[in-house]
């Protein structure tokens, strides 16, 4: 008579892990076991590749229009509840789904569209990546048939048009393109009048001596009524566009601090103690006025912007230099952006150069690392030792005006 307790008991203990399993196996059935959802409103992509020309071209969806469907699915639960989740709105759709859920024709579905004939949606749907990566099958679908027509790309020629610079006559290579697009956004569009092809300078014309004759690289680029379209295409995407520079109007710009800089080579720098009576100059420059709103705002920056895209005058220090104690005038060199000439400035600054006696006197041959070093640049100081090294100048431009 003991015995049937103790058995009673023994099976009490083993009820909770009993429940644990259940549960697990609950779990797990509805996790991977077949589910099934319908009604479920999605969206897919359709594209066509090459016609049986090899010439690319697009498709039309004429029914359903708006390329939308409603499916029914069948899988595991949790495949089928991530994807309700998605057509609900409740998840979002990646990248990656949205180019899962896009087919791209086959020559045999061409043949059927250029025949007339519509495909079978479902068949569409279960070769969608979309849905075969998570083992889901389409069950139906509605509309059932999918209906397309063939929008191919067409070929229009246009002669290349030349804005830079109104007013004057260019000739351009090649003097006329092709621009390949869908045939109903051309009738969309109201025809090849409406397409214009425009060369965009790839170098910059304000840096161009005027008068002179120039031949420059450019870009093509579309103009055309409604949004860019990526099918939209141009060939080839470069011309050679050559003219005659014009006189542009010019704009001054009077800086009132422009800093002074040593420039030279190191091992020469440090031979001498350069001192300079005062470390900036202000100058009047001239230049088209978007390069002259630019310099502004980097004049603004001060040492912000870089070397190139602001003015500095440079002191340039040469082996030819000879030291002296007095004050002497020393002629500069004026760094300036392209397309930026000076009108007016200080052609010199007022220095001293003093030879260091503990620094080595002769220069280091050719062979040294020392003279291998690219010139240095540093800015100037009153009335301090100039040191060897800073930061280098911008694009060098000689002195064509000054006082």
């Amino acid at each position: 008579m003991a015995s049937k307790p103790t058995k009673f008991t023994d099976r009490l203990k083993v009820l909770p892990l009993t429940v644990l399993l259940t549960v697990l196996l609950w779990l797990y059935a509805d996790a991977h076991l077949t589910a099934t959802q319908r009604d479920l409103p999605i969206h897919i992509t359709i594209l066509a590749g090459a016609g049986a020309n090899g010439n690319p071209q697009t498709v039309l969806m004429e029914m359903p229009a708006d390329s939308d469907f409603v499916v029914n699915i069948q899988g595991s639960g949790e495949a089928v509840d991530r994807i309700r989740q998605q057509c609900d709105g409740r998840g979002p759709f990646t990248a990656q789904d949205v180019n899962n859920l896009t087919y791209a024709l086959t020559r045999s579905d061409i043949k059927r569209i250029a025949a007339g004939k519509s495909l079978n949606a479902q068949r569409i749907f279960n070769s969608l990546v979309y849905f075969t990566r998570h083992r889901v099958v389409v069950t139906a679908v509605s509309p059932p048939q999918i209906k397309l027509k063939v929008d191919p790309i067409v070929t229009i020629n246009r002669p290349v048009e030349f804005r830079a610079v109104a007013g004057v006559a260019a000739s351009i290579v090649p003097a006329s393109v092709q621009v390949m697009l869908p045939r109903s956004l051309l009738e969309n569009i109201g025809g090849a009048d409406q397409i214009e092809v425009v060369a965009k300078p790839l170098t910059s014309i304000s840096a161009l001596p005027v008068g002179s004759r120039q031949t420059i690289p450019s870009q093509l680029s579309l103009v055309y009524p409604g949004s860019p379209d990526p099918r939209v295409t141009v060939t080839p995407a470069n011309a050679m566009v050559t003219f005659t520079v014009p006189h542009q109007p010019r704009t001054k710009l009077f800086i009132g601090v422009v800093p002074v800089w040593l420039n030279g080579p190191p091992w020469l720098l440090n031979r001498y103690r350069i001192n300079v009576r005062n470390a900036t100059v202000h100058i009047t420059v001239a230049g088209p006025q978007r390069l002259i709103r630019k310099l502004r705002n980097n004049v603004i920056r001060g040492n912000l912007a870089p070397p190139g895209k602001r003015v500095i005058a440079f002191l340039d220090i040469t082996p030819s230099v000879q030291p002296h104690v007095h004050w002497q005038p020393t002629t500069i060199r004026y760094s300036l952006p392209a397309g930026i000439s000076l009108v007016d400035g200080p052609t010199t600054v007022a220095t001293q150069i003093l030879a260091q006696p503990s620094q080595v006197t002769t220069r280091p041959g050719p062979t040294t690392g020392a003279n291998t070093q690219p010139a240095a640049a540093a800015p100037a100081s009153v009335p301090q030792t100039i040191p060897s090294v800073g930061v280098p100048g911008g694009v060098e431009n000689s002195v064509g005006h000054g006082r």
